[in-house]
């Protein structure tokens, strides 16, 4: 029989063991779900147009002077937008993050004008879904062939044209590549060679 007047143990309590105990597992903060990020279409307003040009030159800038000496043309690319053709605003989440324009022809063919994401947005596939939607806009307008015109000295730009689908048809002076990418059936014609 234990004696109750005995002093107990001095020290940690050691734990007992107990029957079909199962180990505790550390517990896992939830995995979130991944934020769905919407990437949108609108038209350019008048509005946009300084960010527009602010973007186009932070991202060419460097090609266009090495390619013609001289600085990006700011006051060109004004002009080009209050012309009023197509300029589309690419928003990813709201918020603008990029731009593309272009030119239809009578010949069925539509030339990009440019296609400018930020780069703090580039690899994300948002230009590659912007041209996907910009392939589309052209079947709805019955034109057949996208053109675009990228400098040697652009390997990137190049390179992503290329897994695109777009092939070079022509090189024109200075060190620029014309590409074309058939994106519906219609009759295509040799490569225009002269600006628009």
């Amino acid at each position: 029989m234990p004696d109750g007047n005995r002093p107990r143990r001095a020290g940690p309590r050691r734990p007992r063991a107990r029957a079909h105990a199962k180990p505790t597992k550390a517990r896992q903060p939830a995995a979130r779900a991944p934020v769905a990020e919407e990437v949108s279409y609108r038209p350019r307003r008048p509005e946009d147009d300084d960010w527009i040009v602010q973007l186009a030159r932070r991202e060419l800038g460097g090609v266009h002077e090495q390619v013609f000496g001289e600085p990006f043309p700011e006051a060109e690319l004004r002009q080009y937008l209050q012309t009023g053709m197509p300029t589309v605003v690419i928003e990813r989440n709201g918020r603008p993050v990029g731009f593309y324009s272009y030119l239809p022809s009578a010949e069925g063919k539509v030339h990009v004008s440019a296609l400018v994401i930020d780069s703090k947005f580039q690899r994300k596939g948002i230009g590659r879904r912007a041209m996907e939607h910009l392939e589309a806009e052209v079947r709805r307008m019955g034109a057949h062939t996208l053109e675009i015109f990228i400098q040697e000295v652009n390997p990137r730009s190049l390179a992503f044209a290329k897994q695109l689908g777009f092939r070079e048809v022509a090189r024109v002076e200075p060190g620029t590549l014309v590409l074309w990418k058939v994106v519906s059936s219609g009759p295509v014609r040799s490569p225009m060679l002269g600006p628009f």
